[in-house]
C-alpha cells in the first residue's frame, strides 16, 4: 500500500512540478534581461516589496479560507455539497480582495506613501491590488483543480500563464515601463486564467453560498489568519527592515538572492505540497496516514538536501549567470537562504498533523512565536550586516521553527519519523558545503569539476553508508528490471 501511495503521490507531485520547475527555467533565463532592463537594483527592489505587499494583503484578507476548503471537501458526500463549498469560499474572497483593490485605488496616494515611501508608486499600488484580485479569484480554481486531482488541466493552465506574462514582460521592459511593466505582465496573466477557471466554475458547479459552509470554514481558518501574518513576517518582513536600513538597491539584491534560494523550494515543495494535503486529507486510516507520512519525510529530506547543497556550491556561479553585474554581490545570501528552505521543506511535512487533527491553533501559535523571534533577529543583525542579516535571519528561524514544530507535532499525533535517515543527510551535505570553500582559484572549468564532484558525493557516500533499508534496495532492483525490460521491448 505505501509504494502504491508514494508512486501515485510522485506522479502528480512530478506534473504538477513542472509548472513551476519551467516557470523558474524561464525565470532564470529571462533574469539576465529583466535586470539590464528594469533600470536599477531600485527598481527591482519595488517589485520586492510590491510582492511583500501582496503576500500580506492575501492573509489579511482570508486567503488561509484555502486550507478549510481542501480540508473539508472530502467531507461532504454529495457534488452539489462539494460545489456549494468551492463558490462559497470563492465568493468570500473576492468580496475581500474586491474590496481591498477599490480602497486601494480610492486612496492609492497616502496608501503608496505607507507602503513604497513615496506617492509617486500610487499607480503601481493599483495595480498590486489588482494582481491580488484576480490571483486569489484564480487560486480558489487551481485549489479545486488540485482537490480532483486534475493535475494535467492544472499544468496546462499555469504555463499558459507563464507564456503570456513571459511575453507580456519581454515587451513591457522593452517599451521602457520597468517596474510598472513587470507589474503589468503578472496582471495579464493572473486575469486570464482568473476569468478562464471563473467561467468553468460556474458553469459546472453554478454560484451557490452556504453561511452554515462559511462559518465552517471560518471557525477552521481563523487560527491560520494569525499564523498566515506570521507567515508573512517570516518569508517577506525582512524586506522591510532591509529597506529601512539599507534601502531599496539593497532589497533588489536580497530579492535576488532570496528568488535563486527558493529554487529547491518552487522545484520539489511546491509541486509536491499541492498533491500532498489534498490527498492526506482524504485518508481515512490514522495508522496509513501515519506510515506514509513517515516515509514520505525520509525522501522529501533526501532529496531536499542534494538540491540544497547544489545551490549552495554553486551560489556564485548561479549569480554571476543569471543576472547583471550590478547584482553579483548577492550571491554569499543565496546559500544561506537554500539551507533556510530546506527547513522550511521539512517544517511542512511536519506540520501536516496539526492541519489533519484539526489544530490549526497550534500552528498559530508556533508561527507567532517564530515572527516575533525573526523580527527580534532582523531588528538586531540587518543594521549592522545588511540583507546578508536578512539571510542569516531566515535560516535561524527556519531551522527553530521545524525543530519547535516537529517536538510539537510528535505530541499530538506521533510519526515516530525515521531522525538518523533524516539527520545524516543535513549534517553530510553541510560538511560537503564547507568542504566547497577550500576548492582553489583555479580556471572556471576546473571549480566547477570540482564542485560537481562534491555535490555528487552526497548520494554516494549516503549509499555506501548502508543508508537505504533492504526493502528499499529490493523495490530498487525492481523498477530497475522493469524499466530494462519496457528499453528490450521498445528495441526489439
Amino acid at each position: 500500500m505505501i509504494y502504491a501511495a508514494l508512486k501515485r503521490l510522485t506522479k502528480h507531485s512530478f506534473i504538477y512540478a513542472l509548472g513551476p520547475a519551467v516557470n523558474k527555467l524561464l525565470g532564470f533565463a529571462l533574469l539576465p534581461f529583466v535586470t539590464l532592463w528594469i533600470g536599477s537594483t531600485a527598481n527591482y527592489g519595488v517589485l520586492e516589496i510590491g510582492s511583500v505587499t501582496i503576500a500580506i494583503a492575501a492573509q489579511v484578507l482570508g486567503i488561509n479560507l484555502l486550507h478549510g476548503m481542501t480540508r473539508f471537501h472530502a467531507h461532504y458526500d454529495s457534488e452539489r455539497e462539494r460545489g456549494t463549498l468551492v463558490t462559497t469560499t470563492l465568493i468570500l474572497l473576492a468580496c475581500s480582495t474586491g474590496s481591498a483593490l477599490l480602497l486601494a485605488w480610492v486612496f492609492r496616494g497616502p496608501a503608496s506613501e505607507l507602503v513604497f515611501e513615496s506617492d509617486q508608486y500610487s499607480s503601481a499600488l493599483v495595480v498590486v491590488f489588482a494582481i491580488l484580485f484576480f490571483q486569489t479569484i484564480g487560486q480558489v480554481g487551481l485549489r479545486w483543480l488540485q482537490i480532483l486531482e486534475r493535475s494535467i488541466t492544472y499544468g496546462v493552465l499555469t504555463t499558459v500563464k507563464l507564456v503570456l506574462e513571459i511575453g507580456l514582460k519581454v515587451w513591457l521592459l522593452l517599451l521602457g515601463l520597468t517596474y510598472m511593466g513587470a507589474f503589468y505582465s503578472v496582471l495579464g496573466g493572473e486575469a486570464l486564467i482568473a476569468l478562464v477557471l471563473f467561467v468553468v466554475i460556474v458553469k459546472k458547479l453554478g454560484l451557490r453560498f452556504s453561511w452554515p459552509m462559511a462559518k465552517r470554514l471560518f471557525a477552521y481558518s481563523a487560527p491560520l489568519f494569525i499564523s498566515g501574518l506570521c507567515m508573512f513576517v517570516l518569508h517577506q518582513a525582512d524586506r522591510f527592515f532591509v529597506q529601512r536600513y539599507a534601502g531599496e538597491a539593497d532589497v533588489g539584491l536580497y530579492g535576488l538572492a532570496y528568488k535563486l534560494g527558493t529554487i529547491g523550494n518552487a522545484i520539489l515543495l511546491e509541486g509536491f505540497g499541492l498533491i500532498w494535503f489534498p490527498f492526506v486529507f482524504g485518508l481515512r486510516s490514522d495508522d496509513e496516514a501515519r506510515l506514509l507520512s513517515r516515509k514520505v519525510m525520509t525522501y522529501f529530506n533526501l532529496i531536499m538536501c542534494a538540491l540544497t547543497l547544489a545551490l549552495a556550491v554553486f551560489a556564485r556561479e548561479i549569480v554571476s549567470a543569471m543576472a547583471a553585474p550590478e547584482f553579483h554581490s548577492a550571491w554569499p545570501a543565496l546559500a544561506i537562504v537554500a539551507l533556510g528552505y530546506l527547513f522550511w521543506g521539512l517544517y511542512q511535512i511536519v506540520s501536516t498533523v496539526f492541519y489533519r487533527h484539526e489544530r490549526t491553533w497550534v500552528i498559530g501559535a508556533i508561527a507567532s512565536a517564530a515572527a516575533v523571534f525573526n523580527l527580534i533577529l532582523n531588528a538586531i543583525f540587518v543594521p549592522r550586516f545588511g540583507f546578508m542579516g536578512a539571510a542569516w535571519s531566515t535560516l535561524a528561524t527556519f531551522a527553530v521553527l521545524c525543530v519547535t514544530a516537529w517536538i510539537t507535532a510528535e505530541r499530538v499525533a506521533p510519526i515516530g519519523y525515521e531522525y538518523r535517515r533524516i539527520l545524516w543527510p543535513i549534517g553530510l551535505a553541510g560538511g560537503l558545503y564547507l568542504l566547497s570553500w577550500t576548492v582553489p582559484d583555479w580556471p572556471v572549468p576546473a571549480v566547477i569539476a570540482l564542485k560537481a564532484a562534491l555535490v555528487a558525493a552526497l548520494p554516494l557516500v549516503l549509499l555506501l553508508s548502508g543508508y537505504l533499508a533492504r526493502e528499499e534496495k529490493t523495490k530498487i532492483k525492481e523498477i530497475w528490471r522493469t524499466l530494462r525490460s519496457a528499453r528490450n521491448v521498445r528495441s526489439e
